[in-house]
């Protein structure tokens, strides 16, 4: 592996394992403070610690002609968030980290539809697979309706595919730190909106929760930044897939989660079809899986 792949692993590792711990943190405030009040908490800390360096750079990332690419990344952002805290809370934290991490399975189908691009064989196929895994993880019977966790991280993972479009897009003009700095800002702003109402006292230790999810968040971002400045996305981004397995350990140590034989053979296959959907994206055609 070459040395700058191997850096780029490193990254995108600890990317991903910042990312579950926000599903974790997530869990544990569950009976203390709202989705909504949680995430408003989450993006407070994160654009709180982003403006320092928006201020060292005097302000120079902030110019912008994408209002509305920063806009729809922002919504869907923002929606992916509330729908990924949201089924930490109600179902297990490996299948919500499986069934978010269909995003480079939902990419090509929404490319295609929206964005008239051709899809190539291979991610069909990557497409097909994903499709079982996520069959075999949901159990579309009647018992989904008492315990919809399963499709509320689904709905996060095609959410997130949305805002993914919308960074590849907004990737050719705008800085990281400038889509950083406008998706984190309409954060704090739609989050705290949504949140009126919903303000309520809780114990001290849920607000730590907060400013570590808020740390993991800005972390998150950084470190796939990072990761991407020494490696392509095909390279590395199935990398992601990591997540799951963090998310076991997690859910297993922390939790006393049990993990049915169901959902290890789902995760497999949609961890599969991920990992062809990634290397088969390659062409011009597709925007890039991961952002």
């Amino acid at each position: 592996m070459r040395r700058s792949i191997l850096t780029g692993t490193i990254f995108i590792i600890l990317a991903f394992l910042a990312n579950t711990t926000q599903s974790v943190f997530g869990k544990y405030v569950d009976k203390s403070l709202s989705v909504e009040m949680f995430s408003f908490g989450t993006f407070l800390v994160a654009f709180i610690l982003l403006l320092p360096i928006i201020l060292f750079r005097k302000g120079r990332d902030l110019p912008t002609e994408q209002g509305r690419y920063h806009l729809l990344r922002a919504v869907t952002g923002i929606t992916g968030f509330l729908l990924f805290i949201a089924a930490a809370q109600l179902t297990t934290l490996v299948d919500t980290n499986v069934l978010v991490n269909t995003t480079p399975i939902f990419i090509p189908i929404l490319a295609l539809l929206f964005l008239h691009q051709h899809i190539p064989r291979a991610v069909w196929i990557a497409i097909i697979i994903g499709f079982v895994g996520v069959v075999v993880i949901v159990r579309p019977d009647a018992s989904i309706f008492s315990n919809p966790g399963n499709l509320v991280a689904l709905g996060a993972g095609l959410v997130t595919a949305i805002e993914f479009l919308a960074v590849n897009h907004l990737d050719k003009t705008e800085s990281p730190l400038t889509q950083l700095f406008y998706f984190l800002l309409c954060g704090v702003v739609v989050l705290g909106l949504i949140s009126i109402g919903k303000f309520n006292s809780a114990p001290e230790w849920a607000y730590w929760m907060m400013l570590g999810t808020g740390l993991c968040l800005l972390a998150f971002q950084f470190l796939l930044i990072k990761a991407y400045q020494f490696a392509k996305p095909h390279e590395i981004g199935a990398f992601q897939y990591i997540s799951v397995v963090f998310a076991a350990i997690y859910g297993v140590v922390l939790f006393k989660e049990t993990i049915q034989l169901e959902t290890i053979v789902g995760a497999i296959l949609v961890c599969v079809g991920g990992v062809i959907s990634i290397t088969g994206s390659t062409s011009k055609s597709l925007p890039k899986t991961v952002s």
